[in-house]
């Protein structure tokens, strides 16, 4: 990247001129790091930060300072991490950045996530689905009731789909609220409410009063403990569509973790209709890709699916990918529908692998499998899906 700073440093353009260049190269987040030589400024794209300048302590800190300013945070504070937005004005569109400041050890630490306007993306046939599992996904939100979970590392793109979701179905014959920590995106026609646990707004304590405001439609960003589940199964229960998310690493884990957290199996059974578990990978940069023999011991693994990967796509590079091979990224994803048998078996306190075993007969297919799939379909790389799934 060129060169940011002019020879009169102004933190103003500085920043402006960082802005623009994460708009125009994408980056979620942009990160200031305070280090012992100085200041790295680093873009984080397709989830993989990168280097893009390095500027003196004492540049930084007018420009941590501005950053501050427009996030409306306390200059003078330097010891206590704060939170704080502001909208930046691109030549486009307005973009809405979230300001998080961190006290290290060589100065504050500041990731600026940038916040896409665009709900157009919101649409679960762009995120990556195949048709059969988007027709699955679309008949369990289009329920009148019903506890639907989407599951998934820090990262893995939940808050998008749970979007994606809501924008499908919201419309004006539905009351929709949501419990969010933070707010990241707002919409038109939708109760949004800001969870903060310093004044005991928790998600369980924004819950039961939800269920005072006639919801048809709850999303609750994410269960943590036994009384946020506890709640939320009843209010499914009761006939509201609950959407929710859970930090376990595949959709059987969380069932098995509802079970750990006390949540009794019948209720389970009667509540919850399926579990979304999902990662994203790189896309290959359709203008550098290129066709190539698959190595045999790749092959051997994409046979135990039933895939024939003779050949694969890898990319070498270009200007049109910043040299990377990888422009986007997109969703792997791994359905699980509860059927009669595997709520039967869920009644048995089943083991993880009892109950893996007995979805993946039942039909559900991995992240693994619906990996391979893109692999072949040359959407990513056999590499990058070992990346991620590790």
């Amino acid at each position: 990247m060129a060169d940011l700073l002019n020879t009169e440093f102004s933190a103003v353009t500085f920043i402006d001129d960082i802005l623009h260049a994460a708009l125009v190269q994408k980056a979620s987040d942009i990160h200031v790091e305070s280090t012992h030589q100085g200041i790295n400024v680093r873009f984080r794209i397709d989830g993989i930060l990168s280097h893009v300048q390095q500027i003196t302590h004492a540049d930084a800190y007018h420009v941590i300072a501005r950053l501050k300013v427009l996030a409306n945070l306390d200059v003078s504070e330097r010891r206590l991490a704060q939170d704080g937005k502001f909208t930046f004005l691109a030549p486009h569109a307005a973009v809405d950045l979230r300001v998080a400041t961190f006290p290290s050890l060589y100065g504050e630490h500041v990731v600026v996530r940038i916040l896409d306007r665009c709900y157009d993306n919101f649409n679960s046939e762009k995120l990556g689905f195949f048709a059969d599992m988007n027709q699955q996904f679309l008949k369990l939100i289009n329920q009148s009731h019903g506890l639907v979970l989407v599951t998934g590392p820090t990262g893995a793109g939940k808050t998008t789909t749970l979007y994606s979701a809501l924008s499908v179905i919201n419309n004006h014959e539905r009351h929709i609220i949501t419990l969010e920590e933070p707010i990241e995106y707002s919409f038109e026609g939708i109760t949004q409410a800001q969870i903060r646990p310093e004044i005991g707004f928790t998600f369980a304590t924004a819950l039961r009063s939800v269920l005072r405001q006639d919801p048809d439609i709850i999303l609750v960003g994410e269960i943590r403990d036994y009384e946020t589940a506890e709640i939320a199964v009843q209010a499914a229960l009761t006939g509201h569509l609950v959407l929710s998310t859970l930090h376990t690493t595949d959709s059987p884990s969380a069932i098995i973790r509802l079970i750990d957290m006390g949540v009794r199996s019948f209720l389970i059974n009667a509540t919850v209709t399926g579990v979304l578990a999902q990662r994203l990978v790189r896309t290959l940069c359709t203008n550098c890709r290129y066709q190539t023999n698959t190595p045999q011991e790749y092959q051997a693994i994409a046979k135990r699916y039933d895939i024939a990967l003779t050949f694969m796509y890898v990319a070498q590079g270009c200007a049109q990918c910043n040299n990377t091979g990888f422009r986007g990224r997109i969703g792997i994803f791994e359905l699980l529908v509860l059927t009669h048998e595997l709520k039967e078996l869920i009644t048995r306190r089943p083991s993880y692998t009892q109950l893996h075993d007995a979805a993946v007969k039942a039909g559900m297919r991995t992240l693994m499998h619906d990996g391979l799939l893109k692999v072949a379909q040359g959407l990513t790389s056999i590499n990058e899906l070992a990346r991620v799934l590790g």
